[in-house]
C-alpha cells in the first residue's frame, strides 16, 4: 500500500504547485464544449445532447434511433465500481457472462457484444478487461444495428467510453474509496491550463479488493494523462493516453451438476457461495495501453472536421484451474458427483491501430436544409494467441489436461496442487484489416418532416492464419483460412417533429456482423447479414428537462452457424449453417433532472430472440436464445437538499434482470434432452446517502441491500454468484 499512498501524495503536491503557477485561461471556444456536451450536463436530458458517437451534428432528439447517455454525475452518485455498474443504467443492455468472471460482458437486443462493439473515444478497443470508470466523462450507447457508421458490429448496439478531457479552468478532485472485503481505492483527477493555449488533465487510481469469495482478490493500477492544444481560433488537438494493469484471481464459481447420461445440468450443488474451488496461484494479468490524437477543426460556420487516430496494445496472461463441472450418473441412485479439474494456461496479445475522418457540412438547396456527414475509417490488428504445455508430462494445457478426482460431498478429497511448469507450445496469429467509407444526408424538408439517408461501403480481410510450433521449430501459413468480404450497409429514417420537443421516427438499416470459427473446409465463416426495422418516439417533458423515449424493433439475422453433433455424440470443432435469428422488442426510457436537485433514470424493456428457418442439423426453432433475459428494468433517483438539510444527498437504485437460460441452445438431433438451464429473474436495490459541504463530499452506499442471491453463468461451467450485500464509502476533496 505504500506505493499508491506515496503516488497520491505526490500528485496532491503537484496540484498545489500548479495552482500557484496557474495561467489565466483563454476561452475554450466551441471545441471542448463539443467534446463534452455542456447542455447534457445541465439538464441530464440525453435528447438535448449532441453526442460524439453519432459522428454528426444532429441532435439526439432528431436522430432516428435510441440513444442513452450515462454522465459522470450519475457514475459518481452511484459510486460505480466497474463498467457493468454503469451499463445497468442503460435500459435494454444487460450483463451476460464470461469465463471465470474475467471481464465485463454485455448483450443487447438478443445479441452478445464482442470486441467490435466496444469503443473508447470513438476508436475500437479490446473488451476483455474491466475498464476504469473513474476516468469516464460519460458512456454513450447507440442501441441497435450501427453498421452504417461503424462497420461490422453485432446488431445489439455499440458502447462508446468517453474519457475526461483537459480544461482551461483549474480544478479536479482527490478521493478515497473503501468498503467491503478490504476494498481500498485512492483516486486523483487534476486539470487546468499550462499556458493560454495548452491545457492538461491527469487522472489515475490504485485499487485493491478482496472478495466475498474465499481467496479471490484483485489489484488495479490506472494512469490517464491528456493534453489539449488550441491551434488558432478554430482548431483544437487533444493528445491522450492511458495505461491499465489489473491482476486478479480467475474464479469459476460453484460449478454445475451434470447428469453424465442425459447431459442435463443444474446449479444446485449445495456448495457455499463463498467457497473457492480453484487454487491460490490462479492468476490473470491484463494490461492495456492506448494512445490517441483527436483533431477538431471548424473550417467555417458550416464545415466541421473531426479526425481520430488511435493505437492499442492489449495482453492477457492466464493460468488457472477451470471448468467446474460435477458429474454424476442419474440412473444410479448411489452415484457420487465427482469433478476432474482442468488446468489451462494461455497468453494473448493484440496490437491495434485505427484512423478515421469525419466531415460535417451544412448547406441549403432551395428550401431544403442538408446536414451532410462524409467519413472514412480504417484499422489494422494483429492478434497473437499462445498455447502452453507441461514439460514434465508433455501434455497441452486446456480441456484435455485434467488432474485429480474431487468428490462433491467429501472435502477431504479436495487436494490442492502446486502450479505446474509450463513452456510455449504454439503461436497462432491472425491479422485483420478493414476500411470503410460512408455518406449520410439529413434533409430537413420542413420543420415538421425530415429524412436521414446514409450508406456505407465496408471491406474486411482476415489474412491466412499463421502458426509457429515451438516444439518442432516449424512455421506454417494455413492456406484458405483467411477470407475477404465487402458489403454495402444502407440506412434510411423518416423523422416527424410535430413540435420542437417531440419526434416520431421510423428506421430501416442493413448491416453485417462477424462470425467466429471455421467451416468443414477449415475456411473462415462469412459475416451474417442483418436487417433491422424500428419505430419510436422521443419526447421532452417537464420543461424539457426530462426525456421520454419509446421504441419498438425487429432484427433479422439471416445467417448463423453452430458446431454440429458427430455420430460419436461429440461436438464437432467446425461449424455449419444453423438458420436465422429473429429479435423483437420494446424499450421505454425516462431520463433527466426535473429540478436542479433531482435526477431520475428509469426504463423497462422486453425482448424475444429466437431461431427461425433452421435446417435439419440447426437449432431448435422458436427457442429463446441463451443468456438473453426477456425483461430488464432499472430505476434510479437522487435528491440533493438545498434548504432544509442543505447539502445532504439521498438516492436509491433498483435493477431487474428477468428470467433467462444458461447453457447452450438445443440443436436438432442432439443426444441430450436439453442443454439449457433455467435461471430465475432477480432485483438488486442500492441505497446511498451523502453530504456535500464546501470542498468536501462524503458518500456512503449499501449495495444489494436485501442480499438477493443469483448467478452469472457462462454456458454451464462457470457459475458465479452475484455480489451479496456490500458497503462502500467515498470521501472526496474538490480542488
Amino acid at each position: 500500500m505504500k506505493k499508491p499512498i506515496f503516488t497520491l501524495g505526490m500528485l496532491v503536491m503537484a496540484v498545489s504547485v500548479n495552482a500557484q503557477m496557474m495561467y489565466k485561461a483563454e476561452n475554450d471556444t466551441l471545441r471542448v464544449q463539443d467534446i463534452e456536451d455542456i447542455q447534457m450536463h445541465k439538464t441530464g436530458n440525453p435528447n438535448q445532447a449532441r453526442i460524439s458517437s453519432s459522428k454528426s451534428l444532429i441532435s439526439s432528439i432528431e436522430n432516428p434511433q435510441p440513444i442513452s447517455i450515462v454522465a459522470h454525475e450519475i457514475i459518481e452518485q452511484q459510486q460505480s465500481k466497474q463498467l457493468s455498474d454503469v451499463i445497468k443504467n442503460v435500459n435494454g443492455i444487460y450483463l451476460t457472462s464470461s469465463r471465470g468472471g474475467s471481464q465485463d460482458s454485455f448483450g443487447g437486443r438478443g445479441f452478445t457484444f464482442g470486441n467490435e462493439n466496444i469503443f473508447k473515444n470513438g476508436a475500437r478497443v479490446n473488451s476483455g478487461i474491466f475498464p476504469e470508470v473513474s476516468s469516464l466523462e460519460r458512456v454513450e450507447v447507440l442501441k441497435g444495428a450501427n453498421a452504417m457508421l461503424y462497420g461490422n458490429v453485432a446488431p445489439g448496439g455499440i458502447i462508446n467510453l468517453i474519457t475526461k478531457k483537459p480544461r482551461f479552468n483549474f480544478g479536479g478532485s482527490v478521493a478515497l474509496n473503501g468498503g467491503s472485503w478490504n476494498t481500498y481505492k485512492p483516486t486523483v483527477d487534476i486539470f487546468g491550463p499550462l499556458s493560454k493555449k495548452v491545457a492538461f488533465r491527469i487522472n489515475g487510481t490504485y485499487e485493491y479488493a478482496d472478495s466475498f469469495r474465499d481467496v479471490v482478490n484483485s489489484q488495479k493500477q490506472y494512469f490517464n494523462p491528456s493534453f489539449a492544444f488550441n491551434i488558432g481560433e478554430n482548431t483544437q488537438v487533444i493528445v491522450e493516453g492511458d495505461y491499465l494493469k489489473q491482476q486478479f484471481t480467475p474464479d469459476f464459481g460453484t460449478g454445475s451438476l451434470i447428469d453424465s447420461k442425459t447431459g442435463i445440468s443444474s446449479f444446485d450443488t449445495g456448495i457455499n457461495k463463498k467457497t473457492f474451488l480453484g487454487e491460490d496461484w490462479n492468476n490473470q494479468t491484463n494490461q492495456m495501453a492506448t494512445a490517441g490524437i483527436t483533431l477538431n477543426h471548424q473550417l467555417n460556420d458550416k464545415w466541421y472536421l473531426n479526425s481520430v487516430a488511435s493505437y492499442q496494445n492489449y495482453t492477457k496472461d492466464y493460468f488457472s484451474v477451470e471448468r467446474i463441472q460435477w458429474m454424476f450418473d442419474g440412473t444410479n441412485p448411489n452415484s457420487i458427483p465427482t469433478w476432474k479439474r482442468v488446468l489451462n494456461k494461455t497468453y494473448n496479445e493484440q496490437n491495434y491501430s485505427s484512423l478515421q475522418f469525419n466531415l460535417n457540412v451544412e448547406f441549403s438547396t432551395g428550401k431544403l436544409l442538408h446536414k451532410i456527414l462524409v467519413g472514412a475509417d480504417g484499422d489494422y490488428g494483429i492478434a497473437d494467441a499462445y498455447t502452453f504445455f507441461d514439460p514434465k508430462t508433455n501434455k497441452t494445457f486446456g480441456t484435455s489436461y485434467t488432474v485429480g478426482n474431487w468428490i462433491l460431498n467429501n472435502p477431504n478429497t479436495w487436494n490442492h496442487i502446486e502450479m505446474a511448469d509450463s513452456a510455449k507450445e504454439k503461436l497462432t496469429q491472425i491479422k485483420t484489416q478493414r476500411y470503410g467509407i460512408y455518406l449520410q444526408d439529413f434533409v430537413e424538408f420542413s420543420k415538421y418532416f425530415k429524412v436521414l439517408a446514409g450508406i456505407r461501403y465496408s471491406n474486411i480481410e482476415n489474412k491466412d492464419t499463421f502458426e509457429k510450433n515451438y516444439k518442432t521449430s516449424t512455421e506454417t501459413t494455413k492456406d484458405n483460412t483467411g477470407n475477404k468480404e465487402h458489403a454495402f450497409s444502407p440506412k434510411v429514417g423518416l423523422i416527424i417533429t410535430p413540435t420542437e420537443n417531440f419526434t416520431v421516427y421510423g428506421t430501416y438499416t442493413n448491416s453485417f456482423a462477424p462470425n467466429s470459427g471455421f467451416d468443414m473446409d477449415n475456411a473462415s465463416l462469412k459475416s451474417s447479414r442483418v436487417d433491422q426495422y424500428e419505430i419510436g418516439l422521443k419526447k421532452n417533458i417537464w420543461n424539457n428537462t426530462v426525456a421520454f423515449n419509446l421504441s419498438a424493433y425487429q432484427i433479422n439475422n439471416n445467417d448463423t452457424y453452430t458446431s454440429p453433433y458427430l455420430a460419436s455424440g461429440a461436438t464437432a470443432a467446425y461449424k455449419v449453417y444453423a438458420g436465422n435469428i429473429r429479435s423483437r422488442g420494446v424499450e421505454l426510457d425516462i431520463t433527466g433532472n426535473p429540478t436542479p436537485q433531482l435526477s431520475l433514470i428509469a426504463g423497462i424493456s422486453y425482448n424475444n430472440s429466437v431461431y427461425t428457418k433452421t435446417p435439419e442439423n440447426g437449432f431448435v426453432e422458436n427457442q429463446r436464445l441463451v443468456r438473453t433475459p426477456a425483461t430488464t428494468a432499472n430505476a434510479s433517483a437522487f435528491y440533493k437538499f438545498d434548504k432544509a438539510l442543505k447539502g445532504f444527498i439521498v438516492g436509491a437504485s433498483a435493477f431487474y434482470t428477468g428470467d433467462r437460460q444458461a447453457g447452450w441452445n438445443d440443436v436438432k438431433g442432439q443426444p441430450q434432452t436439453t442443454r439449457m438451464v433455467d435461471l430465475k429473474g432477480f432485483t438488486t436495490v442500492d441505497f446511498s446517502l451523502g453530504y456535500d459541504y464546501k470542498n468536501f463530499l462524503i458518500q456512503a452506499k449499501v449495495g444489494n441491500i436485501f442480499d438477493v442471491e443469483n448467478y452469472n453463468v457462462h454456458e454451464n461451467y462457470s457459475v458465479n454468484p452475484i455480489t451479496p450485500r456490500n458497503f462502500y464509502f467515498t470521501l472526496t476533496y474538490k480542488l
